[in-house]
């Protein structure tokens, strides 16, 4: 496992010290690694592991190394609201500056929605860049418990396929974070329902449906996971993987499912 993996997955309660002993034995702390071609800082920040970012700007690590898509760690941080982070990053002298494509997905974040207007209104192209780093910002908010956001990047004309999460679209992270209201949104406007992302292989619906038993909210609101799986249904998801005719996906599905939506798959069967 590289520093990365290590950094990204597996930190654990002994992070510190093996990070320091890592360090210690000569690991190239500027090494990219992974489709964003991210330094071990970068991928630090992303993850909010600040006794990470501080070791590793101890042992000099460059502050302002860029992904592959220009985002630096500061950048990482602000977009993400890891407040202590950003102002650690920027205590330890790191380039402020962001793009305007970040001003606004910073306004976004922070619900300051008549600032993001005025930036959209000056920038009309910052809703959807091209840039991934940029056009994840729809699916980094669909899974929040705020609406107007996600009303305000879709009439922006944000990519309703962008990914963030797990490789997931904005109707994945909706359905996974217990947002019906959310979804709703996103599938009137056309989201897909029946993207398989490539981590888990699962559409939003598959979300949804782990996301009621498994996700952080589910013992507290059982009841949204029930109203988002019915509202994919009446939407029309498939229960099928798109290169199979058996019934490998819906057998998954079942066994993920709570009572109550095992109830309602089985239904639509």
């Amino acid at each position: 496992m590289n520093m990365h993996e290590f950094l990204d997955c597996n930190f654990g309660e002994d992070g510190e010290q093996v990070l320091i002993q890592r360090i210690k034995d000569g690991e190239d702390l500027e090494a990219t690694f992974g489709e964003l071609e991210e330094t071990p800082l970068l991928v630090a920040t992303r993850r909010r592991r600040l006794v990470a970012i501080q070791r590793l700007i101890e042992h000099g690590a460059q502050i302002d190394a860029t992904n592959k898509f220009g985002k630096t760690s500061f950048a990482h941080a602000v977009r993400r609201r890891f407040s202590e982070v950003a102002d650690f990053l920027a205590e330890q002298g790191a380039n402020t500056n962001v793009s305007p494509a970040d001003q606004f997905a910073i306004a976004v974040v922070d619900g300051k929605l008549d600032e993001a207007r005025a930036i959209l209104a000056s920038h009309p192209e910052v809703a959807k860049t091209g840039n991934p780093e940029e056009d994840r910002l729809l699916a980094d908010v669909a899974g929040r418990n705020e609406t107007e956001p996600v009303k305000l990047l879709i009439d922006a004309g944000a990519d309703l396929t962008a990914t963030a999460l797990d490789s997931g679209t904005p109707l994945h992270q909706a359905a996974w974070f217990g947002q019906p209201e959310n979804a709703k949104l996103l599938v009137e406007a056309g989201a897909p329902l029946d993207h398989f992302e490539p981590t888990h292989n699962m559409s939003p619906i598959g979300w949804a449906v782990h996301g009621g038993k498994f996700s952080g909210g589910a013992d507290e609101r059982p009841e949204v996971y029930v109203e988002l799986v019915r509202l994919l249904l009446d939407a029309g998801s498939s229960l099928e993987y798109p290169t199979s005719t058996g019934d490998d996906y819906f057998e998954t599905l079942l066994r993920l499912a709570t009572p109550p939506i095992k109830q309602l798959l089985t239904s639509a069967r």
